[in-house]
């Protein structure tokens, strides 16, 4: 998922590499993402025709290298959060970055990512109940337990306001 939160962190602006393995650092919360990640993926970037780069001046006189999103790089990144299947629904960051991308993607696709992820967690609530059943009622691995189910039923709610939010915007047009 890497490549994509690169990706899509140029969506905005070009950015410099030191900027763009920052920003993706963050948002997996690493702090700054290591040079042998983030390069050879702006490399493969640059070689597929999804970004360019340029050579700029810097600051105190030193070149640096630039990287813009190309359309074609931006078709490609569309094309991939628009994919959403079991394996993804079953990954938090694979849902959440979806959602903050929700904004670029056809109410179709949005409705479908919505409703995969939301199969995932019925599915999850159910393993985890039945997995309660045979817990000893006070063990730490029943309080884990009940609390992945509580956090899992709060997400399926906030899926079903992301629904109806979703419902009331496409009637409001």
């Amino acid at each position: 998922m890497i490549d994509l939160v690169l990706l899509a962190a140029l969506l905005q602006r070009p950015a410099y590499g030191y900027a763009l393995k920052r920003t993706a650092g963050l948002i997996f919360g690493r702090g700054v993402l290591h040079n042998n990640v983030v390069y050879p993926l702006l490399k493969k970037f640059v070689e597929a025709g999804w970004v360019e780069q340029s050579t700029v001046q810097g600051d105190r006189g030193q070149e640096r290298k630039q990287y813009r999103i190309t359309p074609a790089g931006r078709r490609h990144l569309l094309e991939q959060i628009a994919t959403f299947g079991e394996r993804e629904a079953s990954d938090d960051g694979e849902f959440l970055f979806r959602v903050a991308m929700f904004d670029l993607l056809p109410e179709e696709k949005r409705q479908q990512i919505v409703a995969v992820r939301k199969v995932f967690l019925e599915t999850r609530v159910k393993e985890l109940s039945e997995m309660e059943k045979t817990g000893k009622a006070r063990s730490f691995s029943a309080m884990v337990l009940k609390r992945s189910r509580a956090l899992v039923q709060e997400e399926l709610e906030w899926t079903s306001r992301l629904q109806q939010r979703r419902r009331q915007r496409h009637a409001n047009r």
